[in-house]
């Protein structure tokens, strides 16, 4: 763990997001045939405005989905990529995210090998209240194309990185959602386009998650498995965490990066 000092971050207003995203957020849920099918997931990567940007719903699968777009004007993807990497080495750097909401973090970094990106491989372990109460969540980044896509973009002029993987539970030992952070390249800074699919991907850990996965990825199961509350609950809470760290992230950038 760093030694870096960084509680000052603490001290300061958690930075409200746009009024217009929070208040597409707070309309209610979306109609589910605006929200976008997780095997068209790649669409995410082209710039052209798809159906909802910014929205919530449970689709009929008993899924929960959350889409929000949240600009980050003076946020690149060299930026976003080291703090990822670098904030689970100590919970304080994960406080100052969201220092309402978020309790500590920790990690389990990729053994053996290098890859593109240091955060492929990794897996984080956040303590934190979205909104529905403390959870330890459990989430295992990974490249792209381990998620469905194609391409892991990586030289895609209008993708500035892909934050990907799967989200799950430490206490209950199952993953759960697959999580996309797509941040598109906005002329000095980037737009984050973030999407869940609450529920999609519910399987155990260990030996048994391949028998569990038929066992438990199922609408009944999810319907019971997931706070109602939830997405509206996530989708606010990313939109909040995301405009905090467009904030600050650049002072981070220059102070601690490379």
């Amino acid at each position: 763990m760093s030694s870096v000092d960084v509680s000052s971050y603490l001290d300061r207003p958690l930075t409200t997001p746009d009024a217009k995203l929070l208040a597409q957020i707070e309309r209610g849920p979306i109609n589910p045939p605006q929200a976008l099918a997780l095997s068209d997931v790649e669409r995410l990567l082209d710039p052209a405005t798809l159906a909802c940007e910014t929205g919530w719903c449970w689709l009929p699968d008993s899924v929960g989905y959350v889409a929000a777009r949240t600009a980050m004007p003076a946020v690149t993807g060299e930026m976003l990529d080291w703090w990822f990497d670098w904030h689970a080495d100590d919970p304080i750097r994960y406080r100052i995210w969201h220092p309402l909401a978020h309790k500590g973090n920790s990690i389990e970094r990729p053994t053996g090998g290098t890859s593109p990106k240091a955060h492929w491989g990794a897996v984080h372990h956040p303590v934190e209240d979205v909104g529905t109460g403390v959870v330890h969540a459990r989430i295992a980044f990974l490249a792209p194309t381990e998620m469905g896509m194609s391409t892991d973009a990586l030289e895609d002029p209008h993708v500035a990185t892909i934050l990907c993987g799967y989200v799950g539970d430490d206490m209950r030992h199952v993953r759960h959602t697959p999580m996309f952070h797509v941040a598109l390249r906005d002329g000095d800074g980037v737009v984050m386009r973030s999407r869940f699919w609450l529920g999609a991907a519910l399987r155990p850990y260990g030996p048994l998650g391949g028998l569990g996965k038929r066992a438990l990825n199922h609408p009944y199961i999810r319907r019971f498995a997931l706070p109602s509350a939830l997405p509206h609950a996530l989708a606010r809470h990313c939109a909040e965490e995301y405009a905090n760290l467009a904030a600050l992230l650049p002072e981070l950038y220059e102070r601690f990066g490379p």
